[in-house]
């Protein structure tokens, strides 16, 4: 894969990893019994993180170290 194609796949990742995680904060606070479907979300992001950020990581690795530059920086990934 391209970078371009690999940063648009870690970036669609990122993104949708971190709406992921504010699901499971809101399931948490307000449904906070709901421990079924915090799992699936959590799965969901592992997913994620296996089988789109990995691969895009692993074929252009200096997007890695910009990701992680990014978060250290801002607290997010972006």
């Amino acid at each position: 894969m391209d970078e371009d194609m690999a940063r648009i796949l870690a970036t669609g990742g990122a993104y949708a990893s971190r709406e992921l995680v504010r699901l499971h904060d809101l399931l948490l606070q307000h449904l906070p019994d709901e421990r079924e479907l915090r799992l699936g979300i959590a799965s969901a992001i592992a997913e994620i993180g296996l089988n789109v950020l990995k691969p895009a990581f692993e074929a252009h690795p200096a997007l890695e170290a910009e990701f992680d530059r990014r978060l250290k920086k801002y607290g997010v990934v972006t």
